[in-house]
């Protein structure tokens, strides 16, 4: 069943020694996922045991707001089960949306669409983001959309729909689906002083929305946009900055296009997990440990529960020294014209005007991201 949707879409004494020991292998499996936004990777990265004495263990209890009795519960609970998979396959959906707080009666929609596939028995991770502008024939909407949709469908967890879309869309079981607001992702970079990352090539986008200002009054392009430029090389971005870099789609050449962003969400990412697994800044700092469980607690754990990072983090512990991260694209008719499994036709009333990616071919489609996360 279709729907005809018109709407434009620009728009993570205790015998001190042993209980510090247990304690700290436990903290960091809970903490690094509470810290990142691709929980999973965090998860299976804190393999390490280090030493908190008690008063570090209490100043983490303090900031985190969950006493250690009741953590140690929930971590021998989820020691006890199995993970969930699909042939030893974990999969998430990482969806950031942009809620364009300010902006006036603007629908949320998804800047961020990113597969996440973690192989518990190699230990490897890939990544694929989806272009936000990938156009679902069945819905006839791009499906950066979709999650606006899904509070029709399901006001209570309206990423359900996004979730149920992109399975069928691309074959592929989804065990978690994890929502994070653009507000939040700047946030969590803040908290760990930043992302340091090396900027490949450099753009400017003369066109980047300012925020708060209501789109649906404010007419004069000076006040609606402004120029953000980033230039080639090393360099530490703020939660702001690191969000403009990659939300920016309005600079000439590639780096204006949809592929170019998921490339530069994924360089952003890695450098995150790079920051958050610095595990030395929580032993200094039990307190920004706890306030990133705390963030966990708001942000992950309705859909990603505690229980199921133990389980994740116990099946993973054999392969850790095989950890590795890999980032992936789709490729595109400009690619090759006859294997691209994306195309970028021209704007036309087929797809409402709008600038699109459309499936080329459903099979090569579904094959590069089999061969990509699996």
């Amino acid at each position: 069943m279709k729907k005809n949707i018109e709407i434009e879409t620009k728009k993570t004494e205790l015998s001190q020694d042993k209980y510090s020991n247990n304690l700290w292998f436990l903290f960091l499996k809970t903490n690094l996922m509470a810290m990142s936004i691709a929980f999973v990777m965090l998860l299976i990265t804190a393999i390490g045991i280090g030493i908190w004495g008690y008063s570090k263990l209490l100043r983490f209890e303090k900031s985190a707001g969950i006493t250690l009795k009741e953590l140690k519960n929930t971590v021998q609970i989820g020691l006890e089960q199995n993970p969930t998979e699909t042939n030893n396959h974990k999969n998430i959906l990482l969806l950031g949306v942009d809620s364009v707080v300010g902006r006036g009666d603007v629908p949320p929609l998804t800047d961020t669409i990113m597969l996440i596939s973690l192989n518990l028995k190699t230990g490897e991770i890939n990544t694929l983001p989806l272009p936000r502008d990938l156009w679902s024939e069945k819905y006839q909407t791009k499906i950066n959309a979709l999650y606006f949709y899904g509070l029709d469908r399901y006001p209570n967890e309206p990423e359900k729909f996004t979730q149920e879309t992109i399975e069928e869309l691309t074959d592929t079981p989804i065990h978690h689906t994890i929502v994070l607001s653009l507000d939040k992702l700047e946030e969590l970079i803040d908290s760990v002083n930043g992302v340091t990352i090396d900027i490949p090539k450099g753009f400017i986008d003369p066109e980047f929305p300012r925020s708060g200002v209501d789109v649906t009054v404010e007419r004069d392009p000076a006040i609606l946009y402004e120029t953000v430029e980033f230039k080639a090389g090393t360099q530490t971005l703020s939660g702001e900055r690191a969000l403009k870099y990659i939300r920016s789609r309005h600079s000439e050449g590639d780096e204006g296009t949809d592929i170019s962003r998921g490339e530069r969400q994924q360089i952003v990412i890695k450098a995150l997990f790079t920051q958050l697994l610095d595990l030395k800044q929580y032993v200094k700092e039990p307190e920004l440990a706890g306030a990133l469980y705390k963030f966990y607690e708001t942000s992950f754990s309705e859909v990603f529960p505690l229980e199921e990072i133990v389980s994740t983090v116990k099946t993973i512990i054999p392969v850790r020294e095989n950890i590795m991260f890999s980032s992936h694209q789709l490729s595109t008719t400009k690619d090759n014209p006859q294997t691209g499994a994306l195309d970028n036709p021209r704007p036309s009333y087929i797809y409402q005007n709008q600038w699109v990616y459309t499936i080329n071919n459903e099979d090569l489609f579904r094959q590069e991201i089999k061969e990509a996360l699996f």
